[in-house]
């Protein structure tokens, strides 16, 4: 009876304020055995140390704790030990794990009163299997509550146990995806697209890594990969839409933009030729003959002229206004008897205005007039 009640008093060493600390921090570590508290597997001290509830200084304590007083299910390997520390296990945890790697239980039996040796019975508890589908599907759970920190321990693990894995990458990518770590996103997600094409989601995730990360021209191709894969996955469906519809909107401003450059410069250059024209004080207009004439006066032939039987050509040069009104008749050939007749002639006529860049403008020009005894 004493050597049992010894064995008792140890198998329930851990005081009980720790014990419902670690019932807070992990799930099923306070399951209890008739004979005492179970033994910690890998995935209660991982639990534990990824839970929030206190500081993880607190959290290593109290776990280590438990493991010097509990015990643990597994082997401790370099694998388990590197995750251990990347989920945060101190040193001082690290140790207690590795104290406690033979995983042997013992409980006493009382004996016959007669034979006062008690019987020792060793109990061993196998390891969980920890091969790829447990990282992948534990992984899947966490990232499933949020928790993308133990989803991407997990489904390294995984990529590790099965580097050609095509779910693995997908998942660790969309991981990272999720949290906005947009670099090694893409990374995994291309491998992922490597080791399937034929993933209308892995090629749709790559595009919204890619989108997100501001590379648009590339979102859009692996978008369309994706829609030519299924045509209804999302969200490459959507956002493939949404790209095509801004970069119309952006060629069609751009277009505006260029129509509205060039009737600026066309307009500008207008202004510019108008500036620089010099207009002329007047046009010269040569021969001035009937078909630019609104009126025509006929000179009379002088008397003495036509007694004397002088005859011929008379030429006048005239002026024009804006009106096209004679306003100077001058008379530079022919006979001098008829010059006077001429003159007064030309400045009884009136033309059509002459025109300089669609506007009425003044000129010069000459008149024939052939006088002949029987008149002009």
């Amino acid at each position: 009876m004493k050597a049992a009640s010894l064995l008792f008093s140890r198998t329930n060493f851990v005081p009980t304020l720790i014990l419902s600390v670690v019932v807070t921090l992990m799930i099923a570590v306070s399951t209890v055995h008739a004979q005492g508290p179970a033994q910690l597997s890998l995935a209660d001290i991982l639990i534990g140390l990824r839970s929030k509830k206190v500081e993880l200084p607190e959290r290593n304590k109290i776990l280590t704790g438990a493991v010097l007083a509990r015990g643990i299910t597994f082997s401790l390997t370099p694998e388990i030990e590197k995750e251990l520390e990347a989920t945060g296990a101190d040193q001082g945890l690290v140790d207690a794990i590795r104290k406690k790697n033979v995983m042997v239980k013992t409980s006493a039996v009382m004996t016959p009163a007669n034979n006062p040796k008690p019987t020792v019975t060793t109990l061993t508890q196998p390891a969980p299997v920890q091969d790829f589908d447990f990282f992948l599907k534990r992984g899947e759970a966490s990232a499933e509550k949020g928790d993308l920190d133990a989803a991407l321990i997990d489904f390294g693990k995984a990529i590790e146990m099965k580097p050609g894995s095509f779910q693995a990458y997908l998942e660790h990518g969309t991981a990272y995806l999720n949290k906005k770590a947009f670099e090694l996103a893409i990374a995994d997600l291309n491998k992922a697209v490597e080791l399937n094409p034929k993933s209308a989601m892995a090629w749709s995730k790559l595009g919204d890594a890619y989108e997100k990360k501001g590379d648009v021209a590339k979102a859009k191709v692996d978008y369309q990969k994706a829609v030519e894969l299924d045509a209804n996955v999302e969200p490459a469906k959507s956002n493939l839409g949404k790209i095509v519809a801004e970069e119309l909107r952006l060629q069609k401003e751009a277009d505006d933009a260029r129509k509205a450059e060039e009737a600026r410069k066309a307009e500008e250059a207008k202004k510019i030729a108008e500036a620089k024209k010099v207009v002329p004080e007047f046009v010269d207009l040569g021969q001035i003959n009937l078909s630019t004439a609104t009126k025509m006066a006929t000179p009379v032939y002088p008397q003495a002229a036509l007694h004397a039987g002088i005859s011929g050509l008379v030429k006048v040069e005239i002026s024009i206004d804006e009106e096209g009104n004679v306003t100077n008749a001058k008379a530079v050939e022919g006979q001098q008897f008829l010059r006077g007749s001429a003159e007064d002639a030309a400045r009884r006529s009136k033309f059509k205005p002459a025109m300089f860049d669609s506007k009425p403008i003044k000129s010069k020009g000459y008149i024939v007039y052939n006088f002949t005894p029987t008149g002009r």
